[in-house]
């Protein structure tokens, strides 16, 4: 397996949470798993992109066009590294919109990239914890049958990885993003 996946959002997002989810989930199963981050301003709200790989990769970065997946956990951040992701790729969006602007579309139909919009922010919302609208985006993704990130693999590292006192919501809205349908 080769895996290239860039996950793009602000600080405060749980961008790197969900990488390191995405990380332990791949090397638990087995597989060699390298990542890499850049998170300047995180703090003040700024950008951050996590880029992880899986399988049998020296270099933990990730170039134009190179990733299968691209995870945004703000839809602004979807623009800025959708040259990240490669022709055929997968984007996965935090947005409350039903559909991007047409042109926007266009290209993804051009490129035949798979494009979910989730309201992992709604999700969220609607559950009570709004900072953990990352779990939603990452349930959302473990339903798309890509190995090794299936429901139970990832459950089990949030148990792993999320402070004892928030893994029973974090838990709750990974499974509302699982079972997540566009309304």
């Amino acid at each position: 397996m080769r895996l290239e996946i860039v996950c793009a959002g602000i600080g405060g997002r749980g961008v790197l949470l969900a990488s390191t989810i995405l990380i332990e989930v791949a090397a638990e199963a087995g597989y060699r798993a390298v990542a890499s981050d850049e998170y300047g301003m995180s703090q003040r709200g700024g950008s951050v992109v996590s880029l992880v790989k899986v399988g049998d990769f020296e270099s933990p970065l990730i170039g134009r066009e190179k990733a299968n997946i691209l995870f945004s956990f703000e839809e602004s951040e979807f623009y800025r590294n959708l040259s990240f992701l490669k022709r055929g790729g997968t984007a996965l969006i935090n947005t409350g919109r039903k559909t991007l602007d047409e042109p926007v579309m266009h290209l993804l139909k051009d490129r035949g990239v798979a494009c979910y919009l989730v309201d992992a922010d709604g999700v969220a919302m609607e559950k009570g914890m709004i900072q953990a609208s990352n779990m939603a985006l990452v349930g959302f993704f473990s339903r798309l049958g890509i190995a090794p990130y299936t429901l139970k693999n990832v459950e089990s590292m949030i148990r792993k990885k999320v402070k004892t006192k928030l893994i029973e919501k974090n838990l709750e809205i990974f499974r509302a993003g699982y079972g997540y349908e566009k309304g």
